[in-house]
């Protein structure tokens, strides 16, 4: 069959519409799924990270007979709280350097969440040992939840709740409120049993 000169190939507006439709449709569930998946590789680098620092805690513990103190002699908190971890980094090197909580900055020192307490740089770090010697306390409050230390991340609602007893729980949705917490051995002080283990 021979076609005329004048006939022309080209999409009709139906045909654009359709295609504009599924690319659209693809990208609806593509886009969630890429912030999901980021979601989940900071929950793991977070994890990972408290992980190293609870082995750099233990390695210290071993050479100094205690935890570093995160509070000073005087019973006030270092801040800001990467100065909690630098004795694990010199002047033996526990760890190679303390690590960014991935919920607290993004790219190149910008800060996730405005409403955060600025002293909160890195992985919140506390510990028993100065509550008792340092801060005078003979019963540990709740949120030292009976451990010898406890390193927190901020977690995907981007806010660390200042060592209250939320734990980030996946099965509550990748944004659920809480935080990735990593506890230590049992406190020998006097605690509530309840709390063990929490």
């Amino acid at each position: 069959m021979n076609r005329s000169p004048s006939t022309s190939f080209a999409f009709t507006l139906i045909e654009l519409l359709i295609v504009v439709a599924i690319i659209g449709i693809l990208a609806a569930i593509a886009v969630p799924n890429f912030l999901n998946a980021q979601i989940r590789s900071k929950i793991a680098k977070a994890e990972s990270e408290l992980r190293t620092i609870s082995t750099a805690l233990e390695s210290y513990r071993i050479d100094n007979n205690i935890y570093p103190p995160w509070l000073d002699e005087n019973g006030v908190q270092k801040n800001p709280v990467n100065r909690r971890l630098i004795p694990l980094t010199t002047p033996i090197s526990y760890m190679p350097s303390v690590p960014q909580d991935p919920f607290l900055y993004g790219p190149p020192g910008t800060r996730l969440n405005e409403s955060q307490d600025a002293a909160y740089v890195t992985y919140d770090y506390t510990e028993a040992w100065s509550r008792i010697h340092f801060g005078g306390l003979s019963i540990l409050p709740q949120q030292a939840r009976c451990s010898e230390y406890k390193v927190t991340s901020a977690g995907p609602d981007y806010t660390n709740t200042w060592g209250n007893t939320v734990t980030y729980m996946p099965t509550n949705g990748l944004r659920s409120n809480g935080d990735l917490i990593r506890l230590g051995a049992r406190s020998s002080y006097p605690c509530d049993d309840t709390l063990v283990g929490l």
